[in-house]
């Protein structure tokens, strides 16, 4: 997509992560004022798209980081360029989220103009609906900002589903609710921009909530998605894998086809960078690559970052049957390692 200024792209992804309506039917408020302050929050966002400059001083040319290090893109006052618009629609969101409160809030002279060009001009007359989501138990800012009704509603699938190729996301997301796999919203994720991420994460690898994100601290198998809008390619989600490949290298030749087609496409070969012995001061230490031998070719795998290689900015069926037969191998080595450990104690 194609943006006049940078200030355009950030607010596309206000509009993206907003989801279609739908409504809480058990609310105390009804459906129809539910989608009055829908109305309302999406027309401030195409509002931050159509007339950025209601919101910041000055505009900047459109930029992007064209990759996920954005250190080696040289240019840091992006992100700050980027997170001044950013920000200026967040305080908005809430200082509107505290007035549905009815706390005392004094707004600056651009949120007086960008609510009067939304027709709110009186708070001690708001909507039932944006008082309600202000104040009902529980209530938070990113709820608000994305009009999260109905808090058991996936909305998160439904906007990720739309992002990144509908059928064969639901086809990816069918197979896990159906093998235990649990749906996490996880908002303001950490090292992300990302307000609003979704995980899908098996709840046999770990009691611990997952963390969001795919690339580190990883201890459940599952799936795990994110809109980061200083990218090129802001949509992204990736595999989920427990504790780094090795489990999984080692246990290669146990792998069908399949499997191991896809093992071998996404993880990174040895380059001899040598980050895995950077600390060996000795220099005997040895790589940390793995040796797997398939089709008769042998390859030379690093066992490190997997998040990096196993990450994809849409889905489409085929690939949605290969994360479905990984995520079932990884699954299946728990469980085969697991039953092996309780039959070791129970014969002590």
């Amino acid at each position: 997509m194609n943006f006049e200024n940078l200030e355009q792209r950030i607010a596309q992804a206000y509009i993206d992560l907003l989801p279609p309506f739908v409504p809480d039917d058990n609310a105390s408020v009804s459906a129809a004022e539910q989608e009055q302050f829908y109305i309302l929050i999406k027309k401030l966002y195409q509002l931050a798209f159509d007339e950025p400059s209601l919101f910041v001083a000055s505009l900047h040319e459109d930029d992007a980081y064209p990759g996920y290090i954005k250190s080696s893109y040289g240019k840091p006052e992006l992100q700050v360029n980027m997170r001044k618009f950013s920000n200026s629609i967040d305080m908005l969101l809430q200082n509107m989220f505290l007035i549905g409160q009815g706390a005392q809030v004094k707004l600056n002279k651009r949120q007086k103009i960008i609510l009067t060009k939304l027709d709110i001009n009186d708070f001690t007359n708001l909507s039932a609906a944006w008082i309600w989501l202000s104040t009902r138990p529980d209530s938070n800012l990113t709820e608000f900002s994305f009009c999260l009704f109905n808090k058991k509603y996936p909305y998160t699938s439904d906007i990720y589903a739309y992002l990144l190729g509908e059928a064969a996301f639901h086809k990816l997301e069918n197979w896990m609710i159906g093998q235990g796999y649990k749906r996490f919203d996880i908002y303001n994720i950490t090292a992300s921009d990302c307000k609003l991420s979704l995980t899908y994460a098996n709840p046999m690898w770990s009691k611990d909530q997952p963390n969001g994100g795919f690339e580190y601290k990883i201890r459940h198998t599952g799936i795990s998605a994110r809109y980061d809008s200083c990218f090129k390619n802001p949509v992204v989600f990736g595999l989920c894998i427990p504790n780094g490949l090795k489990t999984y290298l080692e246990a290669f030749d146990s792998a069908n086809t399949n499997v191991k087609n896809f093992i071998i496409e996404h993880t990174k070969k040895c380059d001899g960078c040598r980050y895995c012995v950077q600390t060996d001061k000795t220099g005997t230490r040895p790589l940390a690559q793995m040796k797997v031998v398939h089709n008769g070719e042998e390859y030379h795998l690093c066992p490190y970052f997997p998040g990096y290689g196993y990450r994809w900015h849409n889905i489409n069926d085929e690939l949605a049957e290969q994360l479905i037969e990984m995520l079932a191998f990884m699954d299946k080595l728990y469980k085969h390692s697991n039953n092996r450990h309780e039959n070791v104690i129970g014969n002590d």
